[in-house]
């Protein structure tokens, strides 16, 4: 059986929500190849033309080009140019799956993307804590999960995969198949377990901030929600009590020995950013207008410390995104970055407002939990979490009405 331009489209963004979990490559090629059906859609169509108001009129538009410009702006003047335009080419592709998404997840895309992408979560979860136990069983030393990627990444997407699940038992929606309230139910056990695995201090912190996020815009559903936080919290604090290893690693933010940077232990990550975001100020006071120049802080990081952190010469990353990006682009850079972040929570707000639904509640909740996590990395850098975000964006764009 031949299939349509329409059904082509359904499933590569199908792909897209089964691979962000999982891979770069795979989420990347499915975007592009979504692109491409969509402006083939366009041209049989002949509506290419209504495709440039399409975009610059979205309320995003205007923000992204604003934050794309400083970016050029800074490679120009970067240290060493070449690595900026690299990562201005990082940027644009954000950019370009946020335009993508948009214009190509509708509303009758929403019930079956939700499962796909939740499925994928699902198995990623129970493979990772498979990894953890069968490795525990073998009497190795694994203690994190971290299915496909770092421990950090996973907790990230993990994150923001557990809020999607949350929105949907908190507002049901239209079911795909007899069952789907359960499923959820279900697949919320081990993602969260997971996640509690992973031992990422941000994460849990993003975790908070959207869980109070959601107690605020819930409110119809608040006793429902504040049931789910309830078990939630219980649950962690058994897991965490009970593990040495994860305890330890919580109780070293406030235990921390200062300039401790021992291998391998809880307060070693503390103090390593702690030291980072000094260099970073250190940086911005030098360069405050343009910056070091965006993917220059590696290159340039001997220039203002010439010790050793954390058995490492050079940091590529300063561990916080606001720093980060401030040191990188300058002060202009970071305030592109902080209105970009508000336009995309200010649009996921209205949104919610206009239409109370499982999708759009994800994005209002999903955006202030990742804005905390990128309090300790720079997670917006990275394509797991941004696209994974960027599709809570999309999925909320799309949503008429709670179904």
């Amino acid at each position: 059986m031949r299939l349509s331009l329409d059904g082509a489209i359904s499933l590569t963004l199908g792909l897209f929500a089964l691979s962000v979990i999982f891979s770069v490559t795979i989420v990347e090629g499915a975007l592009f190849l979504a692109l491409i059906l969509l402006l083939v859609k366009k041209y049989r169509e002949r509506t290419l033309k209504e495709l440039k108001a399409e975009v610059t009129g979205h309320p995003l538009f205007l923000p992204w080009m604003g934050y794309l410009a400083i970016c050029l702006l800074t490679s120009l003047t970067a240290y060493y140019p070449a690595k900026g335009f690299g990562q201005l080419n990082s940027d644009f592709l954000k950019y370009l799956c946020v335009a993508t998404l948009l214009l190509g997840i509708k509303k009758e895309h929403l019930p079956r993307l939700s499962v796909v992408y939740t499925v994928a979560a699902f198995f990623a979860a129970i493979y990772a804590i498979s990894e953890v136990t069968g490795a525990n069983m073998a009497g190795l030393t694994m203690q994190r999960t971290n299915a496909f990627m770092n421990a950090i990444r996973y907790s990230e997407v993990m994150t923001i995969a557990f809020m999607f699940i949350l929105s949907r038992l908190i507002i049901p929606g239209k079911m795909v198949f007899k069952g789907e309230h359960l499923f959820y139910g279900i697949a919320a056990v081990p993602v969260f377990i997971s996640l509690i695995m992973s031992q990422a201090r941000g994460s849990y912190l993003g975790l908070m901030v959207g869980i109070a996020a959601m107690l605020y815009f819930c409110t119809p559903s608040r006793k429902k929600m504040a049931a789910y936080a309830a078990i939630m919290i219980t649950v962690a604090s058994l897991m965490i009590g009970t593990n040495p290893e994860m305890r330890d690693r919580l109780t070293a933010v406030a235990n921390a020995k200062q300039g401790d940077f021992s291998p391998n232990t809880p307060q070693a990550g503390i103090n390593i950013r702690k030291a980072l975001w000094k260099i970073g100020f250190t940086m911005i006071k030098a360069h405050p207008v343009l910056g070091v120049g965006p993917d220059n802080i590696k290159p340039v990081f001997k220039k203002f410390y010439e010790g050793i952190i954390g058995e490492q010469k050079a940091w590529g990353s300063l561990h916080n995104l606001y720093i980060h990006q401030a040191a990188e682009r300058g002060l202009p850079g970071l305030a592109a970055l902080l209105f970009l972040f508000w336009a995309m929570f200010d649009f996921a707000r209205r949104r919610f407002r206009e239409v109370r639904s499982a999708y759009t509640l994800w994005a209002v909740c999903v955006l202030p939990a990742f804005y905390a996590v990128n309090l300790t990395e720079i997670s917006f850098q990275h394509v797991h979490t941004s696209f994974a975000v960027f599709l809570a964006l999309a999925f909320s764009a799309a949503s008429e009405k709670a179904e």
